[in-house]
Order: structure tokens, then sequence, then C-alpha cells
């Protein structure tokens, strides 16, 4: 006979951080990113 396993310990994903707070936190640490490199490449341009 198969053991049997409670539907919420089976269940993938219960543990660690959501996914979309994953996702959010990335996209807002890419655009901080993105306005540095902005910021810097207008100050190259400007022959800073």
């Amino acid at each position: 006979m198969a053991k049997r396993i409670e539907a919420p310990r089976i269940k993938q994903g219960e543990q660690g951080y959501p996914i979309l707070v994953v996702l959010v936190v990335l996209f807002g640490l890419a655009a901080l990113i993105w306005l540095g490199v902005e910021v810097y490449s207008q100050y190259i341009a400007s022959g800073g």
C-alpha cells in the first residue's frame, strides 16, 4: 500500500520567498543599476 502524504506537505513553494517578491526586488535592482549607468554616461558625455 502506498504511503499517504498530507497535501500541505507535498505542495511546492511553501517555503522561502514568493517568486513575485523576488522578481520585484530584482527588477528594482536592475532599475537602480540602469539609472546609475545613465547618470554616469551623461557625466562622461559632458566632459566630466
